[in-house]
């Protein structure tokens, strides 16, 4: 059966997402505009038995990330990857109503809740008038605080288009609410007039894109399909490239702008990918159970048609 084409939905009416066939998502995007309406405490709480109640019934994504615990972290015990595995579904439950909220409401809602660190760095890099790259991982609490990050630099978002149109719809709007501008994924030009602009752009650069948009490099002693292009798009336009890291604390959330190590982005795209991911593997250490780890991060193999882990 052909996947459902991804198409965007900024230019179309909600009109042609009405018929029958869709009631279904949106009787789940009510219920989804209650659960965003709960309190914050309460959120956390049933955060994490949504968590631990998928992690008991999802054998397939249990197995990823335990496979990829077993890859990053050989050292790790059997029952240290079965804990860590636990905390970690308990971190991205909580992370789909911090999903909620950034989709029902404005940045300001959180607000208070958020931290930053690296205005200095921001203002230094942006007297350049260069733009700025700014790359990412994809940790659990990325919807909410992608959307924080608006209120200390003008960022557009690199952005992967969903199957389902109504979510598409919704999101797509979201972002249009919360960003400026976004850029699909496949957009070079924008993304070039936007550093031109002296703007940012935000790229999350610890998934597999697969075999053509990617070289290997790698990723806690593993080797896995990385992007290659950060390189080529700070050469083009000679912007500069810093690291952005974000976490869920106790009481909220922090945000932080990091500069990059000396020389990088590189001439050679595979030193540009080990020099990212090693790059993030730092991030992730320091708060293992918030990253994807259900993410299948080494399912491009470098020999084609060697089976991947999973």
């Amino acid at each position: 059966m052909a996947k459902p084409k991804k198409i965007s939905t900024l230019n179309q009416s909600i009109w042609p997402y009405l018929s029958p066939r869709h009631w279904p998502t949106w009787f789940g995007v009510g219920i989804a505009w209650l659960l965003a309406h709960l309190p914050w405490k309460l959120q956390r709480f049933l955060g994490k038995q949504v968590g631990r109640l998928i992690h008991k019934v999802s054998a397939r994504r249990r197995n990823i990330c335990l496979t990829n615990l077993q890859l990053c972290y050989p050292t790790m015990t059997q029952n240290e990857r079965e804990q860590l595995t636990k905390k970690h579904f308990e971190s991205m439950g909580m992370g789909f109503f911090e999903m909620l909220i950034s989709w029902f409401f404005p940045v300001e809602h959180t607000a208070p809740r958020v931290t930053f660190s690296g205005e200095a760095l921001l203002k230094e890099t942006f007297e350049q008038g260069k733009g700025c790259v700014i790359i990412g991982g994809h940790f659990s609490s990325i919807d909410l605080c992608g959307g924080q990050m608006t209120r200390f630099v003008k960022v557009h978002p690199i952005y992967k288009l969903q199957s389902n149109p109504v979510l598409n719809w919704i999101m797509e709007r979201q972002r249009e609410r919360t960003f400026e501008k976004t850029i699909e994924r496949s957009n070079m030009r924008e993304v070039v007039k936007t550093l031109k602009d002296n703007c940012a752009v935000w790229y999350a650069v610890d998934q597999d894109y697969g075999r053509k948009a990617s070289v290997f490099a790698p990723f806690f002693g593993v080797n896995c399909a990385t992007i290659a292009h950060i390189g080529k798009v700070s050469r083009i336009t000679d912007a500069p490239v810093l690291l952005y890291d974000y976490y869920r604390t106790e009481t909220g959330y922090h945000i932080s702008l990091q500069a990059t190590p000396d020389g990088f982005p590189y001439l050679d795209d595979v030193e540009n990918a080990v020099a990212m991911n090693k790059m993030m593997e730092k991030l992730i250490n320091s708060k293992k159970e918030q990253y994807f780890w259900t993410h299948r991060r080494f399912k491009t193999q470098i020999n084609e048609g060697d089976k991947d882990p999973y």
